[in-house]
């Protein structure tokens, strides 16, 4: 009787699990979707061929490293709505089940991804700087909606060097999977850092690959007025 209900308890968490991934699988879509919609107006329009390097941008300066990490993890509205809408998402599928429900079981989910914006954050930024490498995204210099979202998640994955060159990105990688395996740390004993913080880590990385095509369709989503007000030019 105990082993059938601790299956049965181990499928009701997977099923929790998948549940969670496909909603924020949809929300990704759902942002494809809206800037596909946005972008089949441009077609017709002549843009740049597209850009090899970063070349055309100075590479960043210590306090400007310092002043975009506090403005990309504290100041922006962005990482507060991520974990607004975290939280609410966590809230409805009672994830984890150990933090109960109300106001104090959101605020105890939403505060939970909000630390691990700022771990990925804190890792992503002072990896980069140890690197030299750059941590902007640069928008494709190209047209047509496929090859600009490929190369929003070629960057997910690579960034450039103080030369201009591509490389694969391992701060971004690293700050990823970091936080999420860090974040297990305060989560229910139950949870692992090998199995839910590697799960939460391909969250985070969701989170960089719609963050990126975000930067990359900036132009088409301040056509939309509910996005306005987070439309910052605080981006290249």
């Amino acid at each position: 009787m105990k082993s059938l209900w601790r299956q049965r308890n181990g499928i009701d968490s997977v099923l929790r699990r998948l549940r969670i991934h496909t909603a924020l699988l949809a929300m990704l879509i759902a942002l494809a979707m809206c800037s596909a919609r946005n972008c089949a107006a441009q077609q017709g329009t002549t843009t740049p061929p597209p850009a090899t390097s970063n070349s055309h941008s100075p590479p960043l300066s210590g306090r400007e490293r310092w002043n975009r990490y506090l403005e990309e993890t504290y100041v922006s509205p962005g990482p507060y709505v991520v974990s607004f809408g975290a939280g609410l998402a966590f809230q409805a599928f009672n994830y984890p089940r150990e933090w109960g429900g109300g106001f104090a079981g959101y605020a105890r989910r939403a505060g939970n991804q909000f630390g691990i914006i700022v771990l990925q954050n804190s890792i992503h930024e002072s990896g980069e700087a140890l690197f030299r490498y750059d941590p902007r995204y640069f928008p494709c210099r190209c047209s047509g909606f496929w090859r600009r979202t490929a190369h929003a998640f070629e960057m997910s994955f690579l960034t450039y060097d103080q030369n201009g060159h591509k490389q694969l990105d391992i701060p971004q990688i690293a700050g990823a999977y970091g936080s999420g395996m860090l974040s297990a740390l305060w989560y229910p004993r139950r949870y692992s850092p090998w199995v839910q913080g590697i799960q939460t880590g391909h969250m985070q990385f969701g989170f960089v690959v719609g963050n990126n095509l975000v930067d990359e369709f900036r132009p088409e989503f301040r056509r939309i007025r509910l996005f306005r007000i987070f439309m910052k030019d605080n981006k290249p």
